[in-house]
């Protein structure tokens, strides 16, 4: 589909989605230095929790915890 047939609503809702999730350098920054976090948390579970299903849904939502995160960065104050 060729944009340029979009109305300008669409093509601003369509450049806000795809602009939505990109970061600055200094979000960038700060979103390695929450994952180097994240990621001693990681480590922190699979050492020291035994291999069960328990410990997947605590990776499972580490996990989403992670994205949730980054998109908090990114998006600041911004709330709608």
């Amino acid at each position: 589909m060729d944009k340029e047939h979009l109305s300008a609503e669409a093509k601003a809702i369509r450049d806000r989605l795809f602009g939505w999730d990109s970061p600055t350098q200094a979000q960038l920054e700060e979103i390695a230095t929450v994952e180097y976090l994240w990621g001693r948390l990681l480590d922190t579970i699979l050492e020291s929790c035994p291999d069960n299903r328990e410990r997947d849904q605590a990776i499972v939502h580490l996990e989403s915890v992670r994205e949730w995160m980054r998109k908090s960065i990114i998006r600041g104050e911004d709330r709608k």
